[in-house]
Order: C-alpha cells, then sequence, then structure tokens
C-alpha cells in the first residue's frame, strides 16, 4: 500500500464554488488519499441555521453526506483550528491543510513533518503566499529634500486639484500629532500637516490612496491632496457630524446606547477592519479617538492618511495600543505586519464590550499602557453562589466563544480573525435581537 496522503478541510474552503472539482481531482490520484473533516463544521452548519442562512447550512450538510460515503474519512476536533495535535501522526505522513483562513496557516504551523497549506484562487489551489500577515521593508527616504517645508498658520486658503480653491474655516480647530484639521466648504474637512510631517512618504501615500479610491462610506478616505502655492500641505475628506469617539464614549460608560448597541458598535467596528485587511491595508494608529460612533451605532475610523498602504508604513504608535513598542526610525523603514494589527484590535474590542481594559484589575487600573499586561480574567466560571465584582459580571455575559477568543489571544497570542469574530456577533446579536422580540409579543 502507498503512503496515505491526508486532506485536512475547514468549512471555509467548503464554501468556495469550485472545491467540487478539487476533490474529484483528489479522488482520482493514484495513491491512498483520506479526507479529514474539522468536527467545527457541525458547529458552523448550527450558526448558519440560527443565522437563517439555510442555503449555507444544507450546502455544508450536503459535504457532511458526500464525505460519509467516502472509503477513508475521519473527523478531528482542532477546537477550530487552534489545537494541531490531533494532525501531528498524519503530517508524520503527508498532509496537505486547504482553508481559506489564517488560522490554520498560524496555529499548524509548529507540526513536524510534510505538510503543505493550499487555498482556492480564482478556482485553481495556491499556497499561502506573503501578505501583511508578515514585516516587510517599507518605502524610505534617507534624506527627504523632495518637498519644501513650511509652516502652516497663516494659510486662509488650499487648493485641491478636484475640488478647487477652499477656504479653512479658522473658527474652531482640530489638531493632532500630525497636523490640523478645518472645515471648508460643502461639507468637507481638511488637514494640514505640520512642517515636520510634509514628508515625501506622507505625499506619496496620499497619492496612493487618492487613486486608488473607497467604496467603504465609514472611512474618512483621503479624496484629494492639498497644495498652497503649489506646495504640498495635506488632503481633503468629507466630514463627520454628530458622532462621539469611543474614548469619549468609555468614559462615559456609553450612555445613551443600550447593552446590545456596544456589541452592534463592535461589529461594525470590524466590518471595517474586515474591508481593510482584504484590500493589504492596516491601520496602524489604530486607537479609540480615531474611532468614531454615530447615535445608531455606525461606526467609522479617522485620520485614514497614516494607514499602511501598499510599502508606504504607518509611522505613528502609540503604546497602549500597541502589543511591540517600535522606535520612530524603526515605523519608517519596516512595515507592520497583520498579527500586530490584531493587538489593538483585541484591546479595542474588549473596551467595547467591557467597558474596561483587557488588563484592568484592583492593583491596574490601566491608567496608560506602562501598567502590567497580565490578562485577569479566568475562563472558567467560579462557583455557584460566589459574589462577583461587576467587571467579571460582565465578562461571564459575554459568549463561551468570545470568552474564548480573549482568552487565547491575551494568554496565547493566538489570534481569532475578523471573520469569525463577525460571525460570533452576528450569531449573539440576531438572538438577543429575536429574545427581545419575543418578550415584547408576550
Amino acid at each position: 500500500m502507498s503512503v496515505k496522503k491526508y486532506y485536512y478541510i475547514d468549512s471555509s474552503i467548503l464554501y468556495e464554488e469550485d472545491f467540487y472539482t478539487v476533490i474529484e481531482h483528489f479522488l482520482n490520484e493514484k495513491r491512498e488519499v483520506a479526507f479529514v473533516l474539522d468536527s467545527s463544521i457541525r458547529d458552523e452548519i448550527e450558526s448558519e441555521r440560527r443565522l437563517g442562512e439555510w442555503e449555507r447550512a444544507r450546502l455544508l450538510e450536503s459535504y457532511l453526506d458526500l464525505f460519509s460515503l467516502l472509503e477513508h474519512s475521519l473527523e478531528v476536533d482542532t477546537a477550530k483550528g487552534f489545537d494541531p495535535a490531533p494532525l501531528a501522526d498524519m503530517a508524520a505522513s503527508e498532509l496537505v491543510v486547504l482553508t481559506q483562513r489564517r488560522n490554520p496557516v498560524d496555529n499548524f504551523a509548529s507540526l513536524a513533518g510534510n505538510i503543505t497549506f493550499l487555498h482556492l484562487v480564482d478556482g485553481h489551489l495556491a499556497p499561502f503566499v506573503r501578505d501583511i500577515s508578515e514585516n516587510g521593508n517599507a518605502f524610505y527616504v534617507e534624506e527627504d529634500h523632495y518637498l519644501d517645508r513650511f509652516d502652516i498658520d497663516a494659510i486662509e486658503y488650499v487648493f485641491s486639484p478636484r475640488y478647487g480653491y477652499l477656504r479653512l474655516d479658522k473658527s474652531r480647530e482640530y489638531a493632532g500629532g500630525e497636523g490640523v484639521c478645518y472645515r471648508t466648504y460643502h461639507n468637507l474637512f481638511c488637514k494640514l500637516y505640520f512642517k515636520d510631517h510634509m514628508t515625501y512618504v506622507n505625499f506619496k501615500r496620499l497619492q496612493t490612496m487618492v487613486e486608488m479610491g473607497c467604496t467603504m462610506p465609514n472611512i474618512a478616505w483621503p479624496l484629494d491632496l492639498l497644495y498652497h502655492n503649489n506646495r504640498f500641505v495635506g488632503y481633503v475628506m468629507h466630514e463627520l457630524n454628530d458622532v462621539r469617539s469611543l474614548d469619549e464614549l468609555r468614559d462615559d460608560n456609553f450612555s445613551g446606547f443600550r447593552i446590545l448597541d456596544r456589541f452592534i458598535i463592535a461589529r461594525n467596528f470590524l466590518r471595517i477592519i474586515e474591508y481593510l485587511h482584504r484590500r493589504n491595508i492596516l491601520v496602524g494608529d489604530m486607537k479609540l479617538d480615531n474611532i468614531m460612533v454615530e447615535r445608531d451605532a455606525s461606526v467609522h475610523i479617522i485620520d485614514a492618511g497614516s494607514f499602511q498602504v501598499e510599502d508606504y508604513p504607518c509611522d505613528v504608535c502609540h503604546k497602549e495600543y500597541t502589543e511591540l513598542i517600535y522606535m520612530e526610525d524603526d515605523l519608517k523603514k519596516i512595515l507592520r505586519s497583520v498579527r500586530e494589527e490584531y493587538f489593538p484590535i483585541n484591546k479595542i474590542l474588549f473596551e467595547i464590550l467591557m467597558m474596561k481594559g483587557p488588563f484592568y484589575s484592583k492593583e491596574n487600573a490601566e491608567i496608560d499602557g506602562d501598567g502590567s499586561r497580565e490578562f485577569t480574567y479566568p475562563m472558567t466560571p467560579p462557583e455557584q453562589g460566589e459574589q462577583l465584582p461587576y467587571h467579571l459580571r460582565v465578562w461571564y455575559a459575554l459568549s463561551p466563544s468570545m470568552r474564548q477568543f480573549f482568552y487565547r489571544y491575551f494568554t496565547q497570542g493566538k489570534i481569532t480573525y475578523v471573520s469569525e469574530w463577525l460571525r460570533e456577533l452576528d450569531v449573539y446579536i440576531l438572538e438577543k435581537q429575536r429574545a427581545a422580540a419575543r418578550r415584547a409579543d408576550t
């Protein structure tokens, strides 16, 4: 008998339109093959049903029925792609991991033996290749003499090739670390850089972003470059009205919002991140005061001009929302990885849902980024009847999966990617809304 080859399959690749042709190809191999299904597919079927996605549930069920008819198929429990142990013996022979997700690629990479990671791209299997999951070299200019830098204090008008001359409303300004923002005509907002940030890298990044465009209205995307006397000064974006920052909302205990609204805010925030990551764009400077919320729980991200786009880096770093503390020169030369972005993502999600930080304790009020980074929220609930402080009561009100997502990340560094977070939040929100509707009908 020839050496057996194992094909591990999770739910993500079963949704792909052309996957049935892949199965046919594998069945025609001359060597003996075995199909290894992740048992989480059954959980996914249940989630689809709870969301009312009956066709997607039936698709997964039909694949389970198909594989049950094959001679060599088995199920393993990898804790939804986090635990590689059940695959260790298979990797010692030959293991091919078929998935559209990054989790198995991250978590199974430690397996010893012969292992290959493949995903479907345009109907064809292809290996996972480098993307924003790894660090790279940034576009860097050693001596920046390309732009004429100057003070912006006296500027009254700026010029946009798209919008023409724009008068700056100097009655109120919004100052940040890189520059100052002013209102102008037609519900537009102008950001002018301080002299130190009028760099060629910023100019090239913004030029790329303007050409690229953005179809997500919840991102304050650069619409055009701004000039004064033919000299680059900044960019123009749409203005936001009637919004509050997450920083302000957290300090105010999300006054005016229901408990469920916080989960909706978390989901809406992640939908923006999903949009950006699919385009290999990182926020980089991700923090509560760059995330704005409307009264209906809609979410917007501002300060998009500092995003990491292509090989143009985000050179801004706030230690309380950064896993690795970079020196300023490092940020100019190194591209961040998507793994690093998950520290602020998890921290921000935690602060939205819990209204406290993940490292909060009686001893660590988490005022800034210098305190302990020990995760103090236990996974296992206490014995019944034990009196809990309020922040732990909120913790155990989260779904078990959400608690596990946080616990895995802050104690083990294992990432739950945006798509899985969105699925869990969608299920949680829908079930709470249905329960509220049932109560209203009684």
